[in-house]
C-alpha cells in the first residue's frame, strides 16, 4: 500500500496502525453530460426490429423493420411531448426513423416528420397506414451499426465502474442506497434483482445513478416486481408517470439501468423509472410503461405498453473503464421490518417511512399495475441499518488521527472501501 509523506508522519506520531483505503467513488473520471450520444435523443432506440402499439411520447428510431399498430387492435402514435428544441436536435429533424420497412397501421406522428426505407400498409384495408404525408422514404440519417458499437463499448465499460452504493435485501425487496452528491454506482446480479418484489432507491436529489445489472437475462415477472420506489427527499414514493415532486423527477431523469450482458430483458406491468440500456438484448414489454427511454437490440411490446418522454439527463464517466465487469456481491441482509400495508399508505413526508400510494396517472395513461397484481407498501431501510464491508475507523482512532494532524501540520481523510472488482 502506498502512503504519502503526510500519512507516514501521522502514523509515526500516533504509533497507531490504522487501516484505511481511498474512497470508492466513481465520480473522479471526467463527466459526460450527454453520455448516450445520438441514442440519448430518443425514447426508443432499437438496432434491429421493433413491434409496437399504443404510443411513445418521444422520438423513435429503428434500424431494422418496424411493425407499428395492428389491424383491429391498435395504432401507434409518436412524439406527443416533443418540444421544438427536441425536434431540432434529431438527425434530419425526424421524430420517426425506420431503416428498413415500416409496416404501418394507424401510425400518427403528433409532432415532427418521419423517414423509412419503405412503407407498407398493414391496415388490411380497414383503416389507414400512416396519417397524412409525414413519413417519407429514403436512407436512414442514423448509422445504427456505428451507434451500437459505441453503445456496447460504453455499456461494458460502465459495468466496470467500482460501486460506491450499498445494496441490501429483506424478505420483500431490494434496497439501493447511495450518498454521493454526483454519481452513485450499484452492481447487482439479474438473479437478485428478479427476487425483489419491490425495488427502493435512495440517493441525493440532483445526483446521477448507474445500476449495473449483471447476467444474461432478466425477467421482472419472476417475483413479480410490483414497482420501484424512489426517495424524493422526504418519503419513498412509487414511480408512476409524471405526477411527482421535483426531487423524484430529478432522480428518475438521471437514472440509468445498464444491462451489459443481457440477451433478454422482460418488463412486466409495473412502471419502470429511468432509462434501460440493453444494447445486446431483445427487450419485451408485457404491459405498463417506461418512464424514460429504452435502448435495445430489438423491442417487442403488447398494446398498452408505452414509453414516455423522460430522456436520460444524468452525467456518467466520459471515458468508460477498460477493466472487467464488476462481479456483484450478494445483497447485505437487513432485518428492517416491512410496514403493514394500510388504506392510503404510510404518512407522506415522514423520514424513513415509505409511501404506499402511487401518484395517479393522467387519464390517457394506462395503470402500471396489471389487474389482480397487488402493490404492497415498500419497507423503510434507514441508512444506518445497511451492513458494510471493508475497514471501519472508530471514534478513538479518529481522535488520535486528528491530534496527530494538529502536531504534524498535515491532513488525513479516511473512507470506507466496500466493493471488489473481478
Amino acid at each position: 500500500m502506498r502512503t504519502t509523506a503526510a500519512v507516514a508522519a501521522v502514523l509515526a506520531v500516533t504509533g497507531a496502525a490504522l487501516t484505511w483505503a481511498p474512497a470508492a467513488s466513481a465520480t473522479t473520471a471526467e463527466c459526460a453530460p450527454r453520455p448516450l450520444g445520438t441514442a440519448g435523443l430518443y425514447a426508443e432506440f432499437v438496432e434491429k426490429d421493433s413491434v409496437r402499439h399504443s404510443d411513445s411520447e418521444g422520438a423513435v428510431a429503428v434500424g431494422g423493420d418496424a411493425t407499428f399498430g395492428a389491424p383491429g387492435r391498435s395504432g401507434f402514435s409518436v412524439g406527443s411531448r416533443l418540444s421544438d428544441a427536441d425536434l431540432a436536435k434529431l438527425p434530419g429533424g425526424h421524430s420517426l426513423v425506420v431503416g428498413g420497412t415500416l409496416k404501418a397501421n394507424g401510425v400518427v406522428l403528433v409532432k415532427g416528420s418521419g423517414t423509412a426505407g419503405k412503407v407498407v400498409d398493414n391496415s388490411g384495408g380497414k383503416g389507414f397506414d400512416v396519417d397524412g404525408d409525414k413519413v417519407g422514404t429514403g436512407p436512414s440519417p442514423i448509422d445504427f451499426g456505428k451507434e451500437f458499437t459505441e453503445l456496447r463499448r460504453l455499456s461494458t465499460g460502465w459495468a466496470g465502474e467500482r460501486p460506491n452504493g450499498e445494496v441490501a435485501a429483506d424478505g420483500r425487496g431490494l434496497h439501493l442506497t447511495g450518498t454521493d452528491a454526483k454519481l452513485n454506482v450499484f452492481a447487482v446480479s439479474s438473479a437478485d434483482l428478479e427476487k425483489a418484489g419491490e425495488i427502493h432507491l435512495k440517493v441525493p436529489v440532483g445526483s446521477s445513478t448507474l445500476v449495473n445489472v449483471v447476467g444474461t437475462s432478466y425477467d421482472m415477472r419472476t417475483k413479480p416486481t410490483s414497482g420501484v420506489w424512489i426517495w424524493d427527499g422526504t418519503a419513498y414514493v412509487q414511480d408512476d408517470y409524471d405526477q411527482h415532486t421535483d426531487g423524484h423527477k430529478s432522480i428518475r431523469s438521471q437514472l440509468l439501468w445498464n444491462f451489459p450482458q443481457a440477451e433478454t430483458v422482460r418488463k412486466n406491468s409495473a412502471a419502470w423509472p429511468g432509462t434501460i440500456l440493453a444494447p445486446n438484448a431483445a427487450v419485451t414489454m408485457t404491459s405498463g410503461h417506461i418512464n424514460g427511454s429504452v435502448i435495445a437490440e430489438s423491442l417487442d411490446t403488447v398494446p398498452g405498453a408505452e414509453t414516455h418522454q423522460m430522456n436520460f439527463t444524468g452525467c456518467l464517466p466520459k471515458e468508460a473503464t477498460s477493466g472487467p465487469v464488476v462481479t456483484p456481491e450478494k445483497p447485505e441482509p437487513t432485518d428492517t421490518p416491512a410496514p403493514t400495508p394500510s388504506q392510503g399508505g404510510a404518512t407522506p413526508g415522514a423520514p424513513g417511512t415509505p409511501s404506499a400510494s402511487a401518484s395517479p396517472s393522467t387519464p390517457a395513461t394506462p395503470s402500471p399495475t396489471a389487474p389482480g397484481e397487488a402493490t404492497p407498501a415498500p419497507s423503510a431501510t434507514p441508512e444506518g441499518d445497511l451492513a458494510t464491508t471493508g475497514s471501519a475507523i472508530g471514534p478513538g482512532a479518529i481522535g488520535a488521527a486528528v491530534a496527530a494532524v494538529a502536531v504534524g501540520g498535515g491532513f488525513l481523510a479516511f473512507a470506507k472501501r466496500r466493493r471488489r472488482a473481478s
